[in-house]
């Protein structure tokens, strides 16, 4: 997969740019509504025989749009994103630059400076998209916009038991402390990519860990989780605790089970699976291995 940065200014020409299905949204967790974003575009340009191509934007609007609710974390920082999408089988994914700049093109110039000029032949976004200038563009006036020059197709809303599938319910359930429901919304377990920066065995089953957060992520409700941790190839299962330290510090704590050694410095991927309650938190060292 190519990563094309661009921004306001950029001269998109120099990029060579062929014919496209363009999906486009901020995709922040790229959770199960996004991906039947991506999987309806990869479905048309495979049809189309032309090029998978994804957009996004970065930083999120509210850090440069004046709002109530600021976006200052994530549920997918802008690397694991990239991953994610060369998973999907995008070939090409635009990382358009987010300021203020950016925020006062109309709905027109956007549509001809980052679509037209990128050649998209076919354009596919969630019936919530909006573009241009104060979000005046919808997914009606993009049909409009594009006419006789690309086709447009909007996706449906994504629900779980009534309820829209959307990166702010995520955001809702970590901080309620509900990890265990994440899955029926993002794909997936919540998880996070941090970095060891100290560790002590505790037995030969079992030590403790404190662990560094690689990127901004969104930090889950303040409590102990049940959490599965990926070293290398291997999984083990554990206790990570959350506490008001780690929302200023951006440091973990925790123990693994079924392990004794690790390296400082050592990258591991933690997965949230649920939250203990106060009568599991108090579980004795004997209990450990059946609460988690």
């Amino acid at each position: 997969m190519k990563v094309i940065y661009i921004d306001k200014n950029t001269d998109l020409s120099a990029f060579k740019p062929e014919p496209c299905v363009m999906a486009l949204g901020f995709f922040d967790g790229v959770h199960v509504g996004h991906r039947k974003i991506i999987e309806t575009a990869k479905r048309l340009a495979k049809k189309k025989q032309l090029t998978l191509a994804v957009m996004t934007f970065f930083p999120h609007p509210s850090q440069v749009i004046p709002t109530s609710k600021k976006v200052n974390s994530y549920l997918s920082p802008l690397s694991i994103k990239q991953e994610i999408f060369a998973k999907l089988g995008v070939e090409k994914f635009y990382i358009v630059k987010f300021d203020e700049d950016f925020s006062k093109l109309s709905h027109r110039e956007f549509v001809d400076r980052f679509l037209i000029s990128l050649c998209c032949r076919h354009v596919v976004a969630g019936f919530d998209f909006t573009y241009g200038y104060k979000g005046k563009g919808t997914m009606e006036q993009l049909e409009q916009d594009g006419k006789g020059i690309f086709e447009v197709t909007t996706v449906p809303e994504v629900k779980y038991q009534n309820k829209k599938i959307s990166s702010s319910m995520i955001r809702q359930l970590l901080l309620s402390g509900m990890v265990h429901d994440v899955p029926h919304y993002l794909g997936d377990y919540y998880s996070v990519l941090c970095t060891i920066t100290n560790s002590e065995e505790e037995d030969k089953e079992k030590m403790t860990f404190h662990a560094r957060l690689e990127y901004d992520y969104m930090i889950p409700k303040i409590g102990e989780y049940v959490v599965q941790i990926e070293i290398g190839r291997n999984y083990y299962r554990g206790i990570c605790n959350i506490s008001t330290k780690t929302l200023h510090t951006n440091m973990l704590n925790g123990t693994i089970i079924g392990l004794n050694k690790i390296n400082d410095k050592q990258s591991i991927k933690l997965a949230f699976i649920r939250r203990l309650s106060d009568e599991e938190k108090s579980a004795n060292n004997k209990k450990l291995k059946s609460v988690i």
